[in-house]
């Protein structure tokens, strides 16, 4: 996990969902979030989460390498 991709979604979630977020993901608040907050506040990272953040902003280049094979090879496999 990092950072990021928690982080992710955010500006691309129309503004209607995200007024009915408590109602359309009520687990988000059992988890301890506020489902009205956008960006979450997910509290503080432990370090290997810290890390891997790290590691993906440190390594774009071959994480955006490895996102676009993946996409590929999914493609292909519902292609069947």
């Amino acid at each position: 996990m990092n950072l990021e991709a928690l982080s992710k979604w955010v500006g691309k979630i129309p503004d209607d969902v995200i007024q009915d977020m408590d109602q359309i993901a009520p687990m988000l608040k059992v988890f301890g979030y506020d489902p009205h907050a956008n960006p979450p506040n997910y509290g503080q990272p432990d370090a290997e989460v810290v890390k891997n953040t790290n590691d993906i902003v440190q390594n774009n280049e071959l994480w955006q390498q490895q996102e676009e094979l993946i996409q590929k090879l999914s493609k292909k496999d519902t292609s069947k």
